[in-house]
């Protein structure tokens, strides 16, 4: 009977263990689709030109 529960336990505790394996990489999978989604609205690639047309040359810095 000891070992019944024993293995039942171990058995439990690996399902755990896979689920949340998973569920992390579920997670992952629906942030990426929703900044895919929202890249619209959130202006993701304007965003990102403007902090790129902020920055000069590397010829027209000036260093000490």
């Amino acid at each position: 009977m000891a070992e019944a529960a024993t293995g039942f336990l171990e058995q439990l505790k690996s399902c755990i263990v896979w689920s949340w394996t998973y569920l992390w990489t579920v997670w992952f999978f629906i942030v990426l689709f929703l900044v895919y989604i929202l890249r619209v609205p959130l202006k993701i690639n304007d965003n990102l030109s403007t902090v790129n047309e902020g920055v000069p040359p590397s010829e027209y810095v000036q260093y000490p």
